[in-house]
């Protein structure tokens, strides 16, 4: 009988330990470089530097993005693509990364000293963390800052490339100047272009010097002149860069400038995507990647189908966008999910009177959860509180009818 009552005990704890060893196993988190330092930091100077979040698991997962340490009020976090717009979390598909934008905003009064924080990317349990909720494991990635402030201004910088192409009359002539801030302030070089048409000489020139570059960054400045109204030809443009008093580099770019219709016009919509999570009530982002693969910037509109179980639905349609030669372009529209089912999302990109291929992206939006059911992906949170609770009370009952049967034998001896 004692056998039989050690067994129930151990099966009852081993049913216990089942229901609360919930951490998820997928979990796994990265963060890349370990540690950033910031050199010669001035006084009210703002800085850039990526970190790249890994999650190592297997399922899509959300981590929190914090900062703590002394200087943790001047650290902030972005999206590259979106380096305006202040974000606090990532969502990382399983065996992905992502990119995150992380500037430092020094305040104009600290002290000459160096100044130390750390930046944590922390992975967030499904639900929250809700009370209620399955247990999970949370994991807590640091990167460490150090922050070298200096009063000693440094404005150097070098040019890595000055390219212009043919352009059409009508169409702005682009001249690119790839710069890199090396100093520790904003460095606005100065951009002197003068334009000679072969046979006429010198007819027009100018200077730029609006466009800012980080300290540290790397950055294209997009020089524009207009040619409304020039004539075609043989072009040539003398384009010197200096900042400050030094000279950095000086080049002559000849080009065309053609009839209107000269050059290709053409583009490939690689893909749809969506972005949030589709669930009934939620509006998701429908993102289309267009990238234009002519000879001139165009501009660009991606229109669309959306289909529930194979009917239509509603249309789709993003603003038009400006896409210069050789980039790619995220054509962004927006839909609110009202019910269930099954989706797909047709569509294509409409740019100078052409259109891509038709693409399409599928996806699938659960039936609502009944609210106050305490359900979630991963089981029903306090099930298990309950099922622990039978099987204690299972095993009570047991023990008291074992114990009673033991009292009976005595009695008849």
């Amino acid at each position: 009988m004692q056998e039989m009552e050690l067994t129930a005990a151990v099966l009852a704890v081993f049913l216990i330990s089942l229901c609360f060893t919930t951490a998820n196993a997928g979990i796994g988190l990265g963060i890349s470089p370990a540690s950033i330092t910031i050199n010669d930091a001035l006084r009210g100077g703002m800085y850039e530097r990526t970190i790249t979040i890994f999650n190592t698991g297997d399922e899509a997962g959300t981590f929190e993005l914090t900062a703590e340490g002394e200087c943790a009020d001047w650290i902030s976090f972005y999206k590259p693509e979106e380096p305006n717009t202040p974000i606090k979390k990532v969502t990382i598909p399983g065996k992905g990364k992502a990119s995150v934008l992380v500037k430092f905003n020094i305040p104009a009064d600290v002290a000459n000293a160096n100044y130390t924080a750390t930046i944590y990317a922390r992975s967030i349990p499904k639900g929250g963390g809700e009370e209620g909720a399955v247990a999970h494991a949370v994991i807590r990635i640091p990167s460490k800052v150090l922050i070298q402030v200096t009063g000693t201004q440094i404005l150097k910088g070098s040019v890595k490339s000055i390219t212009t192409a043919d352009t059409e009359v009508g169409y702005p002539l682009k001249i690119k100047v790839v710069f890199q801030n090396e100093g520790n302030v904003i460095a606005r070089p100065k951009i002197a272009v003068t334009i000679t048409k072969t046979g006429e000489g010198v007819v027009d020139s100018f200077v730029h010097e609006e466009t800012g570059i980080n300290p540290g960054k790397e950055g294209t400045i997009k020089v524009l002149w207009n040619t409304t109204g020039r004539d075609t030809g043989d072009y040539v443009a003398n384009v010197t860069v200096s900042l400050g008093d030094e000279v950095l580099a000086t080049k002559d770019l000849h080009f065309k400038i053609l009839p209107f219709g000269s050059l290709t016009r053409r583009g490939v919509l690689q893909g749809l995507s969506i972005e949030g999570e589709p669930l009934v009530n939620i509006v998701i982002k429908v993102v289309a990647h267009f990238k234009n693969t002519g000879e001139i910037d165009t501009m660009a509109k991606f229109k669309g189908e959306i289909y529930h179980e194979g009917n239509l639905l509603d249309v789709l349609e993003s603003e038009e966008m400006f896409v210069e030669v050789g980039e790619t372009a995220n054509l962004v529209s927006y839909y609110k999910i009202l019910k269930p089912g099954n989706y797909t999302i047709r569509g294509r990109v409409y740019y100078a009177g052409k259109e891509t291929e038709e693409k399409e992206v599928s996806f699938s939006v659960p039936v609502p959860e009944i609210e106050g059911s305490g359900e979630d992906k991963n089981g029903i949170p306090g099930f298990e509180a309950v099922f622990a609770l039978i099987a204690l009370s299972f095993i009570s009952i047991f023990l008291a009818f074992s114990h009673k049967r033991r009292k009976r034998g005595c009695k008849r001896e």
